[in-house]
């Protein structure tokens, strides 16, 4: 069953193109992420998708529902944890956001309990949100997006600014949501880690267009290339960057210059990479096979747009 469908949506700002023609569908019960470069469209897409924003052409569906009378299968956490208030208790929180949507009584009380319980958040029940650490702030945060039991759950940026033990919490906290819960979600974030770790498909935006849309693994293999790592036992000056530039490989340089990562399609390009480097007096210090990773092809897919 599709959960949600987006058929042939625009939406304008005057003269701009926010979102242009654009046609996708997530199936119930998975993990589609959706991706794009700032200014691409997604927030306006998953605005529309809640109704909060009026597109001004094109059609969404919810469960085979127009969107604008299924909103009650819909939550959503736009921008971090801004949806929270902070001078009150994540229980006060959950609470308060299920009472809004008409939810009360003893059995939405159980709810809340299991849902801090799930996040272990049960020994901070009580403390104020704004004493509590930034992961801690997003799992309530997406705590309150599955308080009124909804089917779809929209979330924008869930990982943003975590450190890496509270986005690893996130992440299988995610997962566990679809596979025990039975939810749907459908997902914005610049984390092309999380993205590769738990989508199954994807829709790339580009200047208001849909410039990929497949599952994950399709994609990957779809630019599939040999990635080597090259580290240097010197960082490379500019020069030598411009030159290895000019060479017609894809390289990227990180740490500083002092290692160099590199996309080919023959292995026997390697060799001349090498013997390039040894012209320039780069010396090598290390090389390695990486895997395939889904930020480079994100890059290759957007013409090398960062978000």
């Amino acid at each position: 069953m599709e959960a949600i469908e987006v058929n042939r949506l625009s939406k304008y700002y005057g003269k701009l193109k926010a979102v242009d023609d654009i046609s996708f569908s997530i199936k119930k019960g998975e993990i589609c992420g959706i991706l794009g470069p700032n200014g691409s469209g997604k927030t306006t897409t998953i605005k529309c998708i809640c109704n909060l924003i009026i597109p001004n052409s094109g059609e969404i569906k919810v469960f085979g529902e127009d969107n604008k009378k299924s909103t009650e299968y819909i939550s959503a956490l736009f921008e971090g944890t801004r949806n929270l208030y902070w001078k009150l208790t994540p229980r006060e929180n959950l609470r308060y956001f299920a009472g809004i949507r008409g939810f009360g009584g003893k059995k939405v009380e159980r709810h809340i309990d299991e849902l801090l319980d799930r996040f272990n958040l049960s020994d901070k029940k009580d403390t104020m949100v704004n004493n509590l650490s930034r992961g801690m702030q997003q799992k309530v945060a997406i705590a309150m997006t599955l308080v009124c039991d909804t089917e779809i759950i929209l979330l924008d940026e869930p990982t943003l600014g975590l450190d890496v033990q509270s986005h690893i919490d996130i992440k299988e906290a995610l997962m566990d949501i679809v596979s025990s819960m039975n939810k749907t979600i459908l997902l914005s974030t610049h984390d092309m880690n999380l993205v590769q770790d738990i989508c199954k498909d994807v829709v790339i935006l580009n200047k208001g267009k849909i410039v990929a849309q497949d599952s994950v693994e399709a994609l990957m293999d779809m630019f599939r290339s040999m990635t080597y790592e090259i580290v240097l036992t010197e960082s490379l000056s500019r020069d030598d960057e411009k030159y290895l530039s000019n060479l017609g490989y894809d390289f990227y340089f990180v740490n500083n210059g002092t290692k160099i990562e590199v996309d080919i399609s023959e292995v026997n390009e390697i060799y001349a990479i090498i013997d390039s480097l040894k012209g320039k007096s780069i010396f090598i210090k290390e090389i390695k096979q990486k895997d395939n990773n889904f930020e480079r092809i994100f890059l290759n897919i957007t013409n090398g747009e960062v978000e």
